[in-house]
């Protein structure tokens, strides 16, 4: 399509009449004059006049031509395949995304990706003149608006594009198209454009790619515009992992962290430094070597010397991509292990405490013994666990409450006993939590204390000692522990479901001890009872240090986040006592204000400004002290996603069907701007319009002194011809 920038000036044209107006005002006028004859005039030669009126034609339409040309060179015209009223200068309304995410961090020629999109949208806006409107969006997730209304000058956009963070989360490719769309479709300009200036790693879903096309293609006039950054790391290690195996943290007790450190760059990396910090202090550190394309695991090991919240960190040394050097985690030391005690019967729970004995360390456990009748007035939130021992019937409200308390983190221990509906607890509890249910029993009962005739008893079998709950029980050999396994006359079949791991079984391959994962909380069953009648478990060895370590793990859950949120995700936590005004912790330091809600029986805190990785904690600020005042209610450790830095660039198709309309593809390394220009108005052709212009010049002179010369010879001629009529 061919076209004009200056169109202004395209009234020029009419100057094209000015060499025929002087043509025809400067035309010699024929006289007449009488001769004696006309003989001589058949003499001239009249081919020689036909030629030179054909010249004196054609150096008119030269002339004509000669100020066409140049008036088309200044009026600057275009080509280019498809119309655009760019080309006509009428109002644009532009989106810019720029791609704030990790992977932009990548440093290439000492200044990262990010920087050098900052620099290029800065230079873009120069393109844009008075009347339009240009919006920002940040690419890192979530994908937000710079500012809800449009920039109008070019100044003011370029400082939002100089502040925009380099973020840790992953790019939202997806959410920053649906603003931009929704922008542009609300725009009244004829226009619109998207600028993505991106190293194109993101993901696109596919069963929505057909939808967001036909979105895009019914806002008229779209235009898209996609600047790829891209650097090759050549030495750069990917902290992609920080694992905390299933276990029980204690202070004083040795922990474990494992790494995940893979090599992301193309050369091998040797004597790398890997270090390990907790609450702020390096607790140890190793060195790794990771060749190209192959990743590691290092396990390191600590001891926490306090209670309360940790903050764990391990870093690497610096290398091309520096932000993902770092991987954070969390775990919780209950300072106090609150733990409420439920019997059927006083009996019921006599040997279990004096397993967890409370009284030898007042300042670590506090235990809360009530009877079954009095459950259902408690508040379950004030306790870190609870254990259930031979209580009979679970009303509808009390059983969705611990469903509730479990979700939200509790911990809860189920022995059975004599006195336990069976059927009431599988349809109100087990049923709703997944975790299987209770059949038949096994066994006899002891009456009086006498066992029952006969060999009708059951001992342990298969025994999952790997589990944290026999951490620190055995002494450390090559072989399998060895227990005198204690002998159960009476016990209840328990079928699982998936996802509830049996920990120890009986002989006959029913589960003794099983754990089920409830939301962030944990269940703990024993399918037989902890009195003499049951068995003469709460006489062996085992007992004591087992029913201890069991409720040590289950009350730990209700603050322990061990796997850890990525940067753009929203940070939640229900708080266990009410509370008006708390505040986050960023990584930085600085605090923000964070609104509390009720959410059914609970408060709830919810914060979404997660662009950074590091440690994030929530404060309660109110001074009273009842409700924790001053002091910190929760930690999380938030990472970066590694998914981003594995993906492959998406392909220009990928790209063009996500955003819509018209695409060009533009490489950073061109003259960005004059790139773009050309992209919007097409090829300009003003210098070929000169060029032709000049030869026109050139041409016309030719002919110019051709005819001139012609004139003279048909002159001299004519009048050689006259003189020798009148000699004769």
């Amino acid at each position: 399509m061919f076209g004009f920038i200056n169109t202004t000036l395209l009234w020029a044209l009419a100057a094209i009449a000015l060499p025929l107006l002087i043509h025809l005002l400067t035309r010699r006028k024929l006289r007449v004059v009488t001769v004696s004859t006309i003989a001589f005039l058949k003499r001239l030669e009249k081919e020689k006049i036909r030629r030179l009126k054909l010249r004196q034609l054609l150096l008119l339409l030269l002339r004509m031509l000669i100020v066409a040309l140049l008036v088309l060179a200044f009026t600057r015209p275009t080509l280019r395949r498809e119309h655009s009223a760019l080309a006509q200068r009428a109002a644009a309304s532009a989106v810019f995304i720029i791609d704030n995410s990790l992977s932009m961090a990548a440093a290439s020629e000492g200044a990262s990706l990010l920087a050098q999109a900052r620099n290029q949208a800065q230079r873009l806006a120069t393109l844009f003149a008075p009347g339009d409107e240009i919006f920002l969006i940040a690419a890192a997730k979530p994908a937000r608006l710079i500012s809800p209304s449009a920039f109008l000058m070019p100044e003011s956009f370029g400082a939002a594009v100089a502040a925009i963070p380099q973020s840790a989360g992953e790019t939202d490719l997806v959410g920053a198209l649906a603003l931009a769309r929704e922008k542009l479709a609300n725009s009244r300009n004829v226009n619109r454009e998207i600028y993505v200036l991106s190293d194109g790693r993101a993901e696109l879903p596919a069963s929505s790619s057909s939808k967001e096309q036909a979105n895009a293609e019914t806002i008229h006039g779209l235009r898209g515009y996609v600047i790829r950054f891209d650097k090759t790391l050549t030495n750069n290690l990917l902290l992609q992992g920080a694992a905390l195996s299933n276990q029980i943290f204690e202070r004083g007790k040795t922990f474990e962290a494992v790494a995940t450190i893979a090599n992301n760059g193309q050369n091998d990396v040797n004597n790398r430094l890997v270090h390990l910090f907790l609450n702020g202090k390096r607790v140890a550190q190793q060195t790794i070597d990771v060749p190209a394309g192959t990743e590691r695991r290092v396990t390191f090991r600590a001891v926490p010397d306090t209670t309360g919240f940790m903050f764990g960190r391990l870093e690497l040394e610096d290398d091309d991509l520096m932000l993902d050097n770092t991987r954070g985690f969390v775990f919780f030391i209950p300072p106090q292990r609150r733990v409420l005690a439920v019997g059927g019967h006083p009996e019921d729970l006599t040997y279990i405490r004096l397993a967890f004995d409370p009284a030898a360390n007042q300042t670590a456990n506090t235990w809360h013994e009530i009877n079954a009748d009095n459950f259902a007035a408690e508040r379950f939130e004030n306790y870190d666990g609870i254990v259930l021992a031979n209580v009979p019937r679970l009303s509808e409200a009390v059983a969705q409450r611990l469903i509730n308390y479990l979700n939200n983190g509790g911990g809860m221990m189920i022995f059975l006993g004599s006195d336990v509906d069976l059927r009431n607890y599988n349809e109100l509890l087990l049923a709703r939590l997944n975790a299987g249910v209770f059949g038949a029993s096994m066994g006899q009962l002891a009456v009086n204390g006498a066992p029952p005739a006969g060999d009708n008893f059951i001992k342990l079998g298969r025994i999952d000692f790997s589990h944290p709950v026999f951490s620190g029980i055995f002494e450390k050999s090559d072989k399998a522990p060895r227990l005198d396994s204690p002998v159960f006359r009476f016990a209840v079949q328990m079928r699982v479901e998936s996802g509830t791991l049996p920990i120890m079984e009986f002989a006959n391959g029913y589960p003794f001890l099983v754990e089920r994962r409830a939301g962030t909380g944990l269940l703990l069953i024993f399918t037989s009872a902890a009195t003499e009648q049951w068995s003469d478990f709460a006489f062996k060895g085992l007992f004591a240090p087992l029913t201890h370590r069991c409720i040590s793990y289950m009350t730990q859950s209700r603050d322990n986040q061990r796997e850890s949120q990525f940067v753009g995700e929203e940070l939640v936590t229900n708080l266990r006592v009410p509370a008006t005004a708390v505040e986050m912790e960023l990584p930085a330091g600085d605090r923000r204000k964070v609104p509390v809600k009720i959410a059914g029986q609970n408060y709830q805190a919810r914060y979404s400004e997660v662009e950074q990785s590091g440690q994030y904690r929530l404060w309660q600020t109110t001074s009273d002290s009842s409700s924790r005042g001053g002091k910190l209610l929760q930690t999380w450790a938030v990472n970066f996603n590694p998914t981003e830095l594995k993906l492959p660039p998406l392909p220009d198709q990928a790209l063009q069907t996500a955003i819509g309309g018209a695409v060009a593809f533009i490489s950073p390394e061109v003259d960005i701007v004059e790139a773009v220009r050309q992209a919007r108005y097409g090829s300009e052709l003003w210098q070929y319009f000169l060029i032709a212009a000049i030869i026109a010049m050139l041409v016309e002179m030719w002919l110019s002194r051709s005819a001139q010369q012609s004139s003279t010879s048909v002159n001299k001629s004519s009048s050689q011809e006259v003189a020798s009529v009148m000699t004769q």
